[in-house]
């Protein structure tokens, strides 16, 4: 069928392996601060026997839920605009709620704008979903009368407030130390990917074979890139906002710099581990260069944990460890590759490695060594200009945040209409579900809908069981306490361990607010409306708008070859010393792997989509594979030197590298290159053998790309 998965036990492996990376990375005393602020109106309602409690303890929670951290300003107005906008939902969807009429059309409108608000960023994405599950919360409040409306607005807006005075008032957080914890992160994440390297390679072969090889790389790429992507937008925050502390924002900014640095010299040592590998006989080499990655993985750890520079334990420690790395380097260089010649071509990438990394602790614990201050970007339009700029250029059918935003409010309209029509018991469960789990796609709202109900099930269980054990309002009212915990501390973990708290917790605040209804009812209500909500988003999903995954696959490949196609006639043009000198060689390749990193995106998902029929999936793979290989070799090229000035080979290798682009991305106006014009230029291979061996790796994945594409083209007229 074109897909080969890798065994149950390795996938569950992986599963775990991951999970223990996000427990080691949550901010447990952020998450424990929102817990009490969320718990606090619980235990308030039941001392104060006033049940509206309830609903301020909801907003409280959504509140800190909503919080995207970073500087004061930010996260103080993105609160408090969940609070304000929150209410008036509020206030629309309860006081309407008897005239449904006038409730529809209104679930419409309001839920289509919090979908809308997706265009903004994943921080405003959370507020919009957040807003459209406030409606439809607030449509199932028990107020007859407009007074009642008004009074629960009342509560909402007390919930918002105590979260904005506790959070951004109270506990305040020093603006850059999420930034901080962003960095460290991704240098974990590199020494990851370095212990994963370390473990494939056992000495005489791969281990586990090209689908090993393929998964770690794929999820460690994946992982690191994301975490390099948002700790770059940690830092701008901070310096952006923070003028005084723009200092650190530098040296932040060069330590993120060199995380990207050694990522994607990672990936060209991981290429060529993979490509060579089983050609590499003799357990001592294996055994020296298992040895030196496991040793780069602790020096990773070391710059990781470093938070006092001025500690003298933790600079020795990092000394030490890149002393061992050196050493490892060393052994590496003397008689392992004696026994495994092909293994030289890795040492100049592991010399990179060591040689930012002893940047790195420089940076760090040399005063004397202050890193450069980056250019300074232009200002550009405020912030509440530039979203107002991107609402309404969204506003188009052609969008597909639009589309999606549509999406929403029809099944949310539907939801309601069902749970009101039917006079469903917590009905607005089933809205909830469907607003939470109604993705853009059909297969991440699938992979959504089963982690959901999974953990909703779970968690109605689980609350039942607790329930039981429970036997006063006030105890119950103190276990959300440790619940909220579990539910902050599990949104960067899983989606369905998330779920299982966030229903035990919902579960018991009801029960709080409806003390007459037994907990196992209250459990077995909500896993059945959440399966109803479920099967309602799916059901929208594929047939509302459904959005064309191959095409968007095709387009996006299209635009990683084009990406690819830059970046390789860039660095060609700057080892022969022409005008490529001048251009982003790293920005230009950090397109290029964003751009992959999207397509492969996008080819996941119309892998998980269930209805998807496997056609051309390996072409993609194929694919992707020849362009993370151009990427791996392209780096092994950046190492090298240029040719030198005045060089009879330089106007030879500024040709071949236009031939190059022209493989991978064929322009127009370009003629159209031969298979043999591929090769190497004689002249360039004399002049530099160091510059031909990376060159030809890529003429290799620019053939394998060619032929890819004919084969492509020979079968679309089939189709």
């Amino acid at each position: 069928m074109g897909r080969n998965p890798l065994p149950t036990l390795p996938r569950v492996t992986t599963l775990l392996s991951r999970w223990r990376a996000s427990v080691r990375n949550v901010l447990w005393l952020d998450a424990l601060q929102a817990a009490a602020i969320s718990a606090a109106p619980v235990i308030l309602a039941v001392l104060a026997h006033e049940p509206r409690l309830g609903w301020t303890a909801i907003a409280a929670f959504w509140a800190c839920f909503g919080d995207p951290g970073g500087p004061l300003r930010q996260r103080a107005g993105s609160m408090l605009a969940l609070g304000l906008i929150g209410a008036l939902f509020c206030f629309l969807a309860s006081a309407s709620a008897a005239y449904l009429w006038l409730l529809l059309p209104l679930t419409f409108v309001c839920c289509t704008f919090g979908g809308l608000l997706r265009v903004l960023g994943p921080a405003a994405a959370i507020v919009g979903t957040l807003l459209s599950a406030g409606f439809v919360v607030a449509a199932e409040l028990p107020a007859p009368t407009w007074r009642e409306s008004l009074s629960y607005t009342l509560f909402f807006l007390a919930g918002a407030g105590w979260a904005i005075l506790m959070t951004a008032l109270v506990w305040r957080r020093r603006p850059w130390k999420d930034a901080t914890h962003a960095v460290a992160h991704c240098y974990r994440g590199l020494a990851d990917f370095a212990d994963a390297l370390s473990g494939l390679y056992s000495g005489l072969t791969a281990a586990g074979g090209p689908q090993a090889w393929s998964a770690v790389s794929r999820s460690q790429r994946g992982a690191l890139r994301a975490a390099l992507e948002a700790a770059r937008g940690r830092i701008r925050e901070v310096q952006d906002a923070r003028p005084s502390r723009r200092a650190r924002a530098h040296q932040l900014l060069y330590l993120l710099d060199s995380a990207e640095d050694s990522f994607i010299a990672l990936v060209a040592v991981a290429d060529l581990l993979e490509s060579n590998a089983p050609r590499w006989l003799g357990r001592s080499a294996g055994a020296h260069l298992s040895h030196a990655m496991h040793r780069y993985a602790s020096v990773c750890n070391a710059i990781a944990s470093t938070s006092d520079v001025s500690d003298a334990k933790q600079a020795l420690c990092l000394r030490e460890r890149l002393t061992h790395y050196a050493a490892g380097l060393h052994d590496l260089r003397g008689g392992a590759t004696a026994y495994a010649p092909d293994l030289a071509t890795v040492v100049p990438v592991l010399d990179r490695l060591l040689h930012t990394a002893q940047a790195v602790m420089q940076s760090l614990f040399d005063e004397a060594v202050t890193p450069a201050a980056p250019a300074q970007r232009p200002r550009g339009p405020g912030r509440a200009r530039q979203a107002w700029r991107t609402l309404r250029q969204n506003l188009r059918f052609e969008s597909d945040a639009f589309r999606h935003a549509l999406r929403v409010g029809v099944g949310a309209t539907i939801a309601v209409a069902l749970s009101k029509t039917f006079a469903v018991n917590h009905g607005y469960w089933m809205s909830l579900t469907l607003v939470f789990i109604l993705q853009p796609y059909f297969a991440t709202t699938w992979q959504r809908t089963v982690e959901r109900v999974a953990g909703s099930v779970a968690g109605a269980i689980g609350a039942s069981l607790l329930g039981l054990l429970l036997s006063s309002p006030l105890s119950v009212a103190l276990a959300v306490l440790p619940i909220a915990l579990g539910t902050f501390a599990a949104r960067t973990i899983h989606y369905a361990l998330f779920t299982f708290f966030l229903t035990s917790q919902f579960v018991l605040v009801s029960h709080i607010q409806q003390p007459e209804i037994y907990e196992p009812m209250l459990a077995a209500l909500r896993a059945f409306n959440s399966v109803l909500g479920g099967i309602l988003a799916l059901l929208v999903g594929f047939l509302v708008w459904p959005e064309k995954e191959p095409r968007q696959l095709a387009g996006a490949l299209t635009r990683a070859l084009e990406r690819h196609a830059d970046y390789a006639l860039a660095l060609v043009r700057e080892k022969s010393g022409g005008d490529g000198a001048h251009q982003d060689i790293v920005g230009l390749r950090r397109l290029a792997c964003l751009s992959a990193d999207n397509a492969e995106a996008s080819l996941q998902r119309l892998q998980q989509n269930p209805v998807h029929r496997e056609r051309n999936v390996d072409t993609a793979v194929n694919l992707l594979n020849a362009l993370r290989r151009i990427t791996a070799a392209g780096t092994v090229l950046e190492i090298q030197a240029a040719l030198p000035p005045g060089s009879a080979a330089a106007p030879a290798l500024r040709e071949y590298g236009t031939v190059l682009a022209q493989a991978l991305h064929p322009r127009a106006s370009e003629p159209a290159q031969s298979t043999r014009a591929l090769g190497v230029p004689p002249a360039v291979s004399a002049a530099d053998p160091a510059l031909a061996a990376p060159l030809d790796r890529i003429a290799l994945q620019a053939r394998q790309i060619r032929q890819l594409r004919e084969r492509v083209q020979r079968e679309q007229p089939a189709q």
